[in-house]
């Protein structure tokens, strides 16, 4: 079995639980609250920052020219495609321009999220990079198709710019270099370095879930207490 079927196996659960999240059928259904679009846009603007830094960590410590070429080309299409996708979400949240160049703090996710990206490219090897940043291209990918074959979406859906882009052939054929490249690396690695390559893919994903999660229900630093002053609730606290 491809070390890439054993990673979608495990993290199945995820991908389902994420299409069935409240912000992922918003967009399904083209309709989400105001607030959930802009926090979701204002903490992506700061991620794919950390996430571009993460790429070219892995373009330096690519393997060959072509890996290197194409993490070069991956960098120019985060920079620019995906602040297009962007657009299209502050479009329908009818965002001021006042409101774009807000100051915005990192929410808890979002600082664990970067915490371990930057964690496993200062830390790992090409391999483990290349797992680390995979759930956020294979799961946008798969969802985004899931969802055009399920609503059909047509040119005046809300979010159509947006699931046109993560669904494209262009979207599709990146993942499948990703995969490869996953695939080839996990081959030459040992049993310790392919179960270090796993759980940074699971953690990555775990957080991919969690991204949306925050962006939907919001989220603060501050914990929650109850009337006797006892912490409310478990580890992932909600405002």
């Amino acid at each position: 079995m491809r070390f890439s079927t054993e990673l979608y196996e495990a993290s199945r659960p995820i991908f389902a639980a994420t299409l069935a999240h409240p912000f992922l059928q918003g967009i399904a259904q083209g309709e989400l609250p105001r607030d959930a679009l802009v926090r979701y846009v204002q903490q992506d603007e700061l991620y794919l920052t950390t996430y571009c830094r993460v790429y070219a960590k892995a373009l330096a410590c690519a393997d060959t020219d072509e890996h290197m070429r194409d993490f070069y080309d991956r960098v120019g299409l985060l920079l620019e495609g995906e602040h297009e996708a962007h657009e299209n979400l502050l479009q329908v949240a009818a965002v001021r321009p006042d409101e774009r160049g807000a100051m915005v703090e990192k929410l808890p996710t979002l600082h664990h999220y970067e915490s371990h990206l930057l964690a496993v490219a200062a830390t790992s090897d090409f391999g483990a990079i290349i797992a680390a940043i995979l759930p956020c291209h294979w799961l946008y990918v798969d969802l985004a198709r899931r969802i055009v074959d399920e609503v059909q979406p047509t040119a005046d859906h809300p979010f159509s710019a947006w699931l046109s882009f993560y669904a494209s052939d262009d979207m599709k054929d990146s993942l499948d270099r990703l995969l490869v490249m996953v695939d080839k690396r996990a081959a030459l690695a040992n049993t310790e370095a392919r179960a270090f390559m796993r759980a940074a893919y699971m953690e990555s994903c775990y957080l991919e879930y969690r991204f949306f999660d925050m962006a939907y229900r919001g989220e603060s630093w501050l914990p929650q207490t109850t009337a006797n002053g006892a912490l409310a609730g478990g580890r992932d606290r909600h405002v």
